[in-house]
């Protein structure tokens, strides 16, 4: 019984997610035309590669933290919760299901940017680097998506859910080296940004375009995403 329900939860997530116009925004419309829009103005193919693999990123970050808030402030507001408090599943399959549900569609989206790049500038990555690239989504999902359900579980409404989001997610992008180095940025920048889930993202996306795997990012970033999980389903609530 509890495997069908987990089942009907992660079919009805993925569905909705589908259906969700700031999916559309956050995830697709705004790192395609940044990725394109930037493209055309610099024929370095390194660049393009760097920017491609940033652009994944800010669509795994935005799509994970804006829109699983926001789609928690919708379904709570439908009474949704309200049925799920009363049965058998618990907050931590629930998550569960939302972050495997949206690892899916993440996955279809990072394939659809890399496409993109390879139709429209040629670019091509190793096998090795798209492996390195697709583990990262894996990571990145949960971090993410559990910071988007730790922000959930505070707000009370969706103005507030879309203050406390980009409040978070815009910060943690610029205070990043996915785009710009932080070498000449302040002190105080520098040590944010090794507490960063972002920036650990960025440097474990810009070494896999080379084939190789930025260890430390690595192991810093995972345990983000653990800490983050366990922090979400402590704090989420259905009601």
């Amino acid at each position: 019984m509890r495997n069908v329900m987990i089942k009907t939860i992660f079919s009805l997530i993925a569905k909705s997610i589908y259906k969700d116009v700031y999916m559309l925004v956050w995830s697709i419309l705004l790192p395609m035309g940044l990725f394109i829009g930037l493209s055309m103005y610099h024929e370095s193919d390194s660049y393009r590669e760097s920017l491609l693999v940033g652009c994944i990123l800010v669509s795994l970050a935005m799509g994970a933290i804006n829109t699983s808030g926001f789609w928690t402030m919708t379904q709570r507001r439908r009474g949704v919760f309200k049925l799920l408090k009363l049965s058998s599943l618990s907050i931590s399959q629930f998550i569960l299901c939302s972050i495997l549900a949206r690892l899916l569609i993440f996955a279809v989206i990072s394939a659809s940017l890399l496409l993109t790049g390879n139709l429209l500038f040629g670019l091509t990555f190793r096998a090795t680097a798209l492996l390195i690239l697709y583990g990262l989504i894996v990571i990145g999902s949960i971090c993410f998506t559990s910071i988007g359900y730790i922000l959930a579980g505070r707000a009370r409404d969706e103005g507030m859910m879309n203050m406390m989001s980009t409040l978070v997610a815009f910060p943690m992008i610029f205070i990043s080296s996915a785009f710009y180095s932080l070498d000449q940025a302040p002190q105080w920048i520098q040590f944010v940004s090794k507490l960063n889930p972002f920036e650990h993202a960025a440097r474990i996306g810009r070494e896999a375009i080379a084939g190789a795997m930025d260890t430390q990012s690595a192991i810093v970033l995972t345990m983000l995403a653990f800490v983050s999980a366990i922090v979400a389903v402590k704090t989420f609530r259905y009601d």
